[in-house]
């Protein structure tokens, strides 16, 4: 399966526009796979990078680790600040 090329104001940034032929249908075919293996002959448009759109909540958020070493915490313990 190709993709053609698609003039770039048809799409925005962060889509992708798929195109599956009947003819690269039918050679996914000969070569042994099944319909569930491919696209089915049609354009398909694609949004990358949607996942930590929809799922916000996962996104790491850094937070200053604390540690304690004999009493002390771990930056007056090494003598240095951690970034």
């Amino acid at each position: 399966m190709k993709s053609k090329k698609v003039k770039k104001s048809d799409l925005s940034s962060n889509e992708v526009e798929l195109v599956v032929t009947q003819k690269e249908y039918e050679a996914g075919l000969k070569r042994g796979w099944t319909d569930d293996d491919m696209l089915k002959p049609g354009r398909y448009k694609f949004k990358r990078g949607g996942f930590l759109t929809r799922h916000p909540e996962l996104k790491i958020k850094r937070e200053e680790a604390s540690m304690t070493v004999k009493g002390q915490t771990l930056q007056e313990w090494a003598g240095t600040s951690i970034p």
